[in-house]
């Protein structure tokens, strides 16, 4: 079985079926995920409940919980975390679409977009 870290490549969204096998959809795109920060570069709790509800907004959720990032708990995934582990077995047993995304945040003083992490969208299916 294919490591669930290799199908998952960044804005590739693939179907978890009730059977548990993985299919790639056709015509599905990922959301598009954008954090503010404060003048500082640092994301706030009110930016990133503004992001969650911007990817709601796109239909989808962000999964939470699975950082090992200390005394964090939220969906922004550190650059050296992959999906694995307890991650990717609640993937494989919860059907519907995921995709793994980039968390970008904007720096209105240069104009440029920094990445803060990436993180795993779900959306469920009936």
């Amino acid at each position: 079985m294919k490591e669930l870290n290799d199908l998952m490549e960044f804005d590739h969204v693939i179907r978890v079926h009730t059977d548990g096998s993985i299919t790639e959809p056709s015509g599905v795109h990922a959301p598009e995920i954008i954090v503010d920060t404060d003048d500082d570069g640092q994301i706030l709790n009110a930016h990133e409940k503004q992001m969650i509800r911007n990817v709601r907004a796109q239909g989808w959720s962000l999964l939470t919980g699975y950082t090992g990032q200390h005394g964090y708990r939220g969906p922004i995934m550190h650059p050296s975390e992959f999906i694995g582990g307890r991650l990717e077995k609640d993937i494989r047993t919860t059907p519907g679409l995921y995709v793994a995304v980039i968390v970008t945040t904007l720096d209105a003083a240069d104009d440029r977009d920094d990445v803060a992490g990436w993180a795993v969208a779900h959306q469920e299916t009936t």
